[in-house]
């Protein structure tokens, strides 16, 4: 196989690099509910915060010694920020996806951009599947959630193909549109640990979960919903960025003996997004290099 610059095969390995976009041109839009509610309450986000805390997760990042690398932002594009959807790094090469939403598909151009084509080495092109319903959980085991909005059944099944011929474990979760990505109820947060919002996602997925030997720390749904609690980014070595806002979630993810590094985002997360959607891990350490 060629090697990739770009690797990852798990959601938990230790992060080396990974894949932002500053939110010049960011906005809330009525396309999501987080964003339809925080619309409809009055508010509206704050350019100068936006910026603050933007820079405020980077330098968390490059703190902890991970390599930032920048989409250019467009006008035009006001979720390009969330890069974790317009492309997915894997064990194969880069795979750019098959974005929904029409004010989105744009965002493609300057994945391409970004990669070249010698980095590509798959596009989507059945239904639709972005990356926030992508988790590559650990080597041969992947999940990938059907919403039927972001990522329908065709999307995922494409992309699923993919890995079952390398002999992958694949599991399809279904859940309700309205909660936009897997992203926004699930996510790892440390080898066979995640978080969870335990009391939406079905009981027979739960225990696919807990077979496979994953332990989840249950979340409730207005910490998923109202504060994106769900959405972290594992770093590797016990090490996780989870937003400041999610106090509760932090202190269970430290009684864990997880080091929590939190950025203020609630900008974000009240646009609909927080860290998970904003990072698309470009190179972890694998997690079968030991």
């Amino acid at each position: 196989m060629v090697a990739n610059r770009w690797f990852i095969d798990s959601e938990t390995g230790e992060l080396a690099d990974v894949l932002l976009c500053p939110p010049d041109h960011y906005a809330w839009i009525p396309s999501n509910d987080i964003a339809i509610r925080s619309m409809a309450q009055g508010r509206r986000p704050d350019r100068a915060a936006l910026g603050t805390q933007f820079r405020e997760l980077v330098a968390a990042l490059e703190g902890e010694q991970v390599a930032c690398h920048y989409l250019t932002p467009h006008e035009g594009m006001p979720y390009e920020v969330y890069t974790r959807d317009s492309s997915q790094t894997t064990p194969f090469g880069t795979v750019v996806t098959r974005l929904a939403r029409p004010e989105r598909r744009a965002e493609i151009g300057p994945i391409h951009e970004f990669y070249g084509s010698g980095e590509i080495w798959k596009t989507c092109t059945a239904g639709h599947i972005e990356g926030g319903d992508i988790h590559v959980i650990r080597p041969g085991l992947l999940a990938v959630g059907v919403s039927g909005g972001r990522t329908d059944e065709a999307g995922a099944a494409e992309f699923i193909s993919w890995f079952e011929a390398a002999g992958w474990e694949c599991r399809m979760i279904h859940f309700a549109e309205h909660f936009l990505h897997l992203d926004v109820i699930f996510t790892m947060v440390a080898e066979n640990l995640a978080i969870a919002a335990v009391d939406v996602i079905a009981d027979e997925d739960l225990d696919w979960f807990r077979a496979h030997g994953i332990r989840l720390l249950p979340v409730s749904y207005k910490e998923a919903m109202r504060d994106m609690g769900c959405n972290v980014l594992a770093l590797g070595r016990d090490r996780v960025v989870s937003p400041h806002h999610c106090t509760r979630i932090n202190q269970m993810l430290r009684a864990e003996g997880l080091r929590v590094l939190d950025p203020a985002l609630d900008q974000f997360s009240q646009g609909g997004g927080s860290i998970h959607c904003m990072t698309m891990p470009l190179r972890r350490k694998s997690l079968l290099a030991g």
